[in-house]
């Protein structure tokens, strides 16, 4: 096979994960939000693409739970609710608290800027932890998009660096509790975060019905 087969294979599935890639960003951003149907047209007509890459894409977003491929109706972004977002919290939480333990073991340092959470599953030594991780933020900023990144939902410098000198000196009972006061903060900040979330989304789809509603008339009177 020459290489000019080999670019003709492998061009299909890097577009579709392109259009993922670019997709999924979107979403987090909540530039199409959740609940909101995904219009294929208008979307491949965007990227310049046929719909058969971006169908695929489609399939990659489904699987991850980002989107939602239901019969016959088409496609959705995903929406979750305050109990979704309460049991990845709890899950979150429950691998926090094994990368914590783990760190100290070690004595590993912990990076006081970045991603905390790519640092800390660093921290821990454990291979498959960064992406269990990953996971789970990645369905946290479905649910709260750019809310996620505010600072009342991270953590602050701060408790970095305490965290930090914990698990260096091997205070194993310092460390969890200064990540439980960090959670319990989280929690807080969310509730609060995921509200407003909600209200955005319910007056953006009032918006687009209005729209709708505004397109049927001019319809109607041409």
């Amino acid at each position: 096979m020459n290489q000019d087969s080999a670019t003709e294979i492998l061009r299909p599935r890097m577009l579709y994960e392109a259009l993922a890639d670019a997709l999924r960003e979107r979403i987090f951003r909540h530039e199409l939000a959740p609940g909101e149907p995904i219009d294929e047209f208008r979307l491949a007509s965007g990227y310049g693409v046929s719909r058969t890459p971006l169908r695929e894409a489609l399939k990659v977003l489904d699987s991850e739970g980002v989107v939602e491929l239901r019969a016959r109706q088409g496609c959705f972004v995903a929406r979750l609710v305050w109990e979704d977002v309460v049991q990845l919290f709890d899950v979150l939480d429950l691998l926090e608290d094994f990368a914590v333990r783990e760190a100290v073991k070690a004595r590993a340092a912990i990076a006081p800027d970045g991603d905390f959470h790519r640092a800390l599953a660093e921290a821990s030594g454990n291979g498959y932890l960064p992406d269990l991780i990953e996971r789970l933020v990645d369905k946290l900023r479905l649910a709260f998009g750019p809310h996620f990144d505010a600072p009342e939902m991270r953590p602050s410098p701060e408790f970095r660096v305490a965290l930090g000198y914990a698990v260096e000196s091997g205070g194993v009972d310092g460390a969890l509790g200064l990540l439980r006061d960090q959670g319990m903060r989280r929690r807080s900040a969310g509730r609060a975060l995921f509200a407003r979330v909600g209200q955005v989304i319910t007056e953006k789809a009032g918006e687009g019905e209005a729209a709708g509603l505004l397109q049927d008339q001019a319809a109607t009177d041409g």
